[in-house]
């Protein structure tokens, strides 16, 4: 990273290296390199509201790292809501006074919200004001996947160094390579790929968002060169499709472990290799590892993981002051370490333990099975849910086959869903709600 006297400097000359090169290619083919997305930033900058916040709400990727730059050039704070429910806009407009929306289509969110058009990002070649790197350029939401979402503050230098580290450890500085990616811009998992992976890289984003496993397929067929950006549940989504999958120079999971079967399957399928991520929301990415060659994590350079008394807290690199973190871990000599899940995710059941993390992987193996997952009783039993169209029984008799009689769930339950996010995790407010409504009826 760039190192400078002041804190103060140029969205230009922190990219100056890179600025002609293709930053994002649309569905039409049109290309736009760096300079043209810092141009069409400061353009827009100039017509914002002089508000304190704006809530990016923008679904093109383009528009949104259009509009996310032109908030820093403005002095202004993006806020990324970690879902686009009208109940969560609201409550952040609420909470966060001086704020209005910026999308790219009409909404009735705000009185306030500033609507991107290509019409905006028209102008003359002006000079760029400087942004102070350690300034907080964003606050982001966790996904409410153990409880209530907690407002995540942060700056340039955290994005940038993170992305660097990152980038060093896959080795993708240099290649040129297109990301194909099924991940929300407003997911810190988006923004760290799609906008800072590909700022200080060779790296060039797709314009679109293809969610279901057909217009995956069809953006990787148009794409040379791709790397597809994924998440678990989209990546089984399409190993289980029938489809025909173009070559793939690589593939990136993040957002939740992915077991070893999975990943194999979408190796063999995609005839690409797949690597995963490990980070928060709180952190950004820190570690990476290749499933199919080691169950291991590797932390970037500079990265430390460690723990004190029962709590584990990661520092280094990036983060300046180390944070605390939710889960436990297994941390060898030389750094690596897996992952064992929260405190809370240990069984213990007649004197056995198990871990409710294998249990729901071995319930998601079940052939049968679409979705589902485990969860405590009052009583310290265990219950489940599960989407399928296999009868309670045939699932029962098939988890027998692979865990301990004690552990099986007491009652079973199916439904049509379960209350996951956009990037696949369980919303747990709305799970305690499923499940309360399913004792009650």
């Amino acid at each position: 990273m760039t190192t400078h006297n002041s804190h103060l400097i140029s969205l230009p000359q922190l990219i100056e290296k890179q600025l002609k090169r293709p930053f994002c290619l649309t569905q039409n083919g049109s290309v736009f390199s760096r300079a043209d997305l810092l141009h069409d930033a400061l353009q827009l900058s100039k017509q914002l509201p002089d508000n304190s916040y704006a809530l990016n709400l923008c679904q093109q990727r383009y528009f949104f790292m259009v509009a996310y730059l032109a908030v820093i050039l403005k002095g202004q704070t993006t806020l990324l809501p970690p879902n686009q429910a009208t109940g969560t806009i609201n409550s952040l407009l609420k909470d966060y006074k001086q704020s209005y929306c910026i999308s790219d289509v009409e909404n009735n969110y705000s009185k306030e919200s500033f609507i991107v058009n290509w019409d905006l990002l028209k102008g003359e070649e002006d000079d760029f004001p400087l942004i102070d790197i350690e300034k907080t350029v964003s606050i982001s939401f966790t996904s409410g996947s153990t409880g209530e979402p907690k407002a995540i503050v942060k700056n340039w230098r955290e994005f940038q160094k993170s992305a660097e580290l990152a980038l060093q450890q896959l080795d993708l500085q240099q290649q040129a390579l297109t990301l194909v990616s099924t991940v929300p811009m407003q997911h810190m998992y988006g923004l760290e790929t799609s906008l800072f992976w590909t700022l200080f890289s060779n790296l060039c984003i797709h314009n679109s968002r293809p969610f279901y496993p057909q217009d995956i397929r069809a953006t990787l067929i148009s794409v040379e060169n791709a790397m597809l950006i994924s998440t678990p549940t989209h990546l089984k989504s399409c190993v289980n499709s029938q489809s025909t999958w173009p070559h793939t120079q690589c593939l990136l999971s993040s957002t939740a472990s992915m077991s070893i079967e999975l990943a194999t399957e979408i190796e063999q399928r995609f005839n690409a290799p797949l690597y995963e991520v490990y980070g928060s929301t709180e952190t950004l990415s820190f570690a990476s590892r290749r499933s199919t060659h080691s169950k291991h994590w590797q932390p970037y350079q500079g990265i430390k993981l460690y723990q004190q008394a029962a709590h584990f807290f990661v520092k280094g690199g990036h983060l300046l002051e180390a944070v605390e973190l939710d889960d436990n871990f297994d941390i060898e000599a030389e750094g690596r370490f897996i992952n064992l899940g929260r405190a809370g995710d240990l069984i213990k059941i007649g004197g056995k333990r198990a871990s409710l993390i294998e249990l729901n992987r071995i319930l998601l193996q079940l052939p049968r099975v679409k979705d589902g997952i485990f969860f405590k009783t009052e009583k310290g039993r265990l219950s489940a849910l599960v989407v399928s169209d296999a009868s309670k029984k045939e699932i029962l008799e098939e988890l027998k086959h692979s865990i301990d009689v004690v552990f099986l769930p007491r009652t079973l339950y199916q439904v049509e869903k379960l209350p996951r996010n956009e990037m696949g995790k369980i919303i747990k407010t709305e799970l305690d709600k499923l499940i309360e409504g399913l004792k009650r009826g």
